[in-house]
């Protein structure tokens, strides 16, 4: 029996998360962005806490949202300029 390891994602973030950034208006990408640096640093903070794993998954979520995020609107300013 051959045990396969899930392949690691060679991007930065997954394209299930650039689709969904990519429908966002681009005001409310801003909103968002906020959103995100904010849990962000929460859940650094509470993981710095108390050390437990599932805090430190949902920082990694943030990060990689927040890089789709301002990925997505360094594209649409640079088809603009």
């Amino acid at each position: 029996m051959v045990i396969r390891r899930k392949k690691n994602w060679d991007k930065p973030f997954s394209e299930k998360v650039a689709k969904r950034v990519s429908k966002i208006p681009s005001g409310e990408l801003l909103i968002w962005s906020d959103q995100i640096l904010y849990e962000l640093s929460r859940c650094l903070s509470v993981y710095e806490k108390n050390r437990d794993q599932v805090y430190l998954d949902e920082a990694l979520t943030g990060a990689e949202a927040i890089h789709a995020v301002v990925d997505e609107l360094h594209k649409r300013l640079s088809r603009i300029e």
